[in-house]
């Protein structure tokens, strides 16, 4: 409850309360499963012709990802799970954070085999992250969700295919802790064919999450993504880790040939939190649309490898 109050005393201060509750009813009887219906929603949320069958921006580029690609890569990459293992196969073993248990539902979860702090999640969806402590979380509740969670197939909900053929599993992982004491910052790079392009960072992700865009060396961007604009004074400073973050996209993308990276800065070091080919299901809006076009540029000598 907390959080959602909090998204919309967001909403409210940025007057973007009436156009997010207006889009709301405008897209309740679509869905974007399909090139049809996602050009629909691409217009309502973007304000120009959104078009993924002849695609220009960034977004658009991923919904024709989302219906016209298939790499069993990225299916392997999708799971959380097996994208430790695609990691540690590929030399980037150190940047990945330890699980401790997995299970195939909750009722194998003992708490006694697991340390004070831990976080649970399951492989298959996208959110279900939780922070756990015993003596104060509500394992009940939290296992409640996750048996859900389980339960569901995000591939039906957005057309990502990648999500099809994931084997639902719940995992312990280790609590990462930032190096400087203070709450984990999300940075999210964007690598295409070995090269970086953009990325942006997640702060106060259990409450009001702000994005703030930044581009090669960290140059911060006055752009809004999703309408999730930094706090005054709230922009994250430059990681001190975040060439490595760089040089680590751009390898993976080599592999991977597009891929969103996310990481955190820890007291141990980077680490990879998961990898991601569909960044809002390809229906991201920007503030300023040039950044939506300037950014689908990079997947200009992608073309081939797709097709």
């Amino acid at each position: 409850m907390t959080k959602l109050s909090s998204r919309f005393r967001f909403l409210i201060r940025n007057k973007t309360f009436i156009k997010v509750c207006c889009n709301h009813f405008r897209l309740k009887k679509l869905r974007d499963d399909n090139q049809k219906d996602t050009n629909k929603i691409g217009r309502i949320l973007m304000k120009y012709k959104y078009d993924c069958t002849k695609p220009v921006t960034f977004n658009e580029h991923l919904s024709w990802l989302k219906f016209n690609y298939r790499n069993k890569m990225w299916e392997k990459c999708a799971d959380k799970l097996e994208a430790k293992k695609f990691l540690i196969e590929n030399g980037f073993d150190k940047y990945v954070v330890k699980t401790y248990k997995i299970y195939n539902d909750s009722s194998e979860i003992k708490l006694d085999e697991l340390p004070n702090q831990f976080v649970l999640k399951t492989n298959n969806d996208c959110g279900s992250i939780f922070v756990c402590k015993k003596g104060k979380t509500n394992f009940e509740r939290v296992f409640r969700l996750l048996d859900n969670a389980l339960k569901s197939d995000y591939s039906k909900f957005h057309g990502e295919w990648v999500y099809e053929n994931i084997e639902p599993k719940i995992y312990a992982e280790e609590l990462l802790e930032s190096y400087d004491g203070c709450k984990l910052v999300d940075y999210k790079l964007f690598g295409f064919n070995g090269r970086f392009g953009w990325g942006f960072a997640a702060i106060n992700r259990e409450s009001d999450t702000r994005f703030t865009i930044f581009e090669k060396d960290y140059t911060i961007q006055d752009v809004d993504y999703i309408y999730l604009r930094p706090k005054k004074g709230c922009v994250p400073p430059k990681p001190i880790h975040y060439n490595e973050m760089e040089q680590i996209t751009e390898k993976i993308s080599k592999i991977l040939k597009f891929v969103r990276v996310d990481f955190y800065e820890t007291k141990d070091g980077v680490k990879i939190g998961e990898l991601t080919f569909f960044s809002q299901s390809g229906l991201g809006s920007f503030t300023k649309k040039c950044y939506d076009y300037k950014y689908g540029g990079y997947f200009k000598d992608l073309k081939h490898y797709f097709s």
